[in-house]
């Protein structure tokens, strides 16, 4: 099957790290390939310049729709014939469900966030989009009956798949102080690590409260957040004026992310709302300790008895286990032993992309 995922473009984020992970790894029944509609990204470039077939079809200039792009869309996905059309987030929703409709190609749309009823007008389009819609994924059980519910969708056409990581790209490093040393870190410090867009849900001014705790206490862990976003500014002037600049720093989009995450000596997630986030499946395959806020995604995939959890609102808790990670071996070994367990009972990326094919298999045959 020839397989055409749909994104507007491809920043840094977990959701384009999967599917290019698909894209990097066909399989003898599955071949994927990516389009973006608006610019290719920094994820989208990078895959391109890897000679990934990931293909630019400026088509679309602003966030209103655009009846004409749609149309040159299901032309250009007819004449590649591709036999499933799988889109990720929702503006590509939009564009792949209808061109696909418009093209006779089934389609799939992928949820990888947890069900938010605040964003009411959000899920009516969906709902009119899920009409066109021929399948469902959604990353736990709970989202999926969520959504059951929310698009008025057939139970038989939804299905839960777990987001899951490459091995062979996330996986732990030989030595953390050379890893260190490697993204150009201070291999004798400590480092706490972030790696998440600098945007309002994924809470950072928490971790620089943290980090400012931390110095307070006399802790010399060093801190640094991966990431790019409009709260980039605001941050900033929150790390300056806690006094903290020789000891957090907003690194900006790294790529790959591999090695910061193999040279964290803990990685943090505050998150205030999240799906399932590839970040932490991907410290899980580096065995990098974990401490995160304990909100519904974070605790669907790291398990609700995580040592490392805290409560969203308990700043307190949160540096006290950054600090005993640090500091405390024996509180560390704890959080790894977890860790390992927990992804000892996960499912790895060919069990992925069965389930995936499994998904186009139901809905392909129609087509042909």
């Amino acid at each position: 099957m020839k397989v055409l995922h749909v994104f507007i473009s491809m920043p840094v984020g977990g959701a384009e790290d999967l599917v290019l992970s698909m894209v990097r790894h066909p399989t003898a029944e599955c071949q994927a390939e990516v389009v973006c509609l608006k610019e290719l990204g920094v994820a989208g470039a990078e895959a391109q310049r890897a000679g990934l077939p990931v293909h630019l079809l400026p088509l679309v200039r602003s966030k209103r729709l655009q009846p004409l792009a749609v149309l040159r869309l299901a032309r250009w996905m007819k004449a590649q014939r591709y036999d499933v059309v799988h889109s990720h987030v929702y503006n590509a929703h939009v564009y792949a469900v209808l061109a696909a409709k418009m093209a006779g190609i089934p389609v799939v749309m992928q949820h990888h966030k947890t069900f938010n009823r605040e964003r009411r007008r959000r899920w009516l389009i969906l709902r009119l989009l899920a009409r066109w819609t021929r399948a469902q994924i959604t990353l736990s059980e709970q989202t999926r009956v969520d959504l059951i519910e929310a698009l008025k969708v057939s139970p038989q056409t939804c299905s839960v798949v777990s987001n899951v990581v490459d091995d062979s790209v996330f996986r732990p490093a030989a030595d953390r102080a050379q890893a260190r040393q490697a993204v150009g870190l201070d291999a004798q410090k400590a480092w706490v690590g972030g790696v998440a867009s600098l945007t309002p849900q994924k809470n950072h001014a928490a971790t620089v409260r943290m980090m400012a705790e931390l110095a307070r206490q006399g802790c010399g862990a060093m801190g640094v957040i991966c990431g790019e976003g409009l709260k980039r500014p605001e941050l900033q002037a929150e790390i300056d004026q806690l006094g903290i600049q020789e000891r957090l720093r907003l690194a900006g989009n790294q790529r790959p992310i591999a090695p910061w995450i193999q040279a964290f000596d803990v990685l943090v997630l505050p998150s205030s709302w999240e799906g399932q986030p590839m970040v932490l499946l991907q410290a899980l395959a580096c065995d990098t300790p974990i401490v995160a806020s304990a909100i519904e995604g974070n605790l669907a995939t790291l398990g609700a008895d995580h040592p490392g959890l805290f409560a969203l609102d308990d700043d307190a808790a949160y540096a006290r286990l950054v600090r005993a990670c640090v500091e405390d071996a024996a509180f560390r070994a704890t959080v790894l032993e977890h860790q390992r367990k927990h992804r000892a009972g996960q499912p790895g990326f060919e069990d992925y992309m069965e389930q995936v094919a499994a998904v186009y298999r139901r809905i392909v045959p129609e087509r042909r």
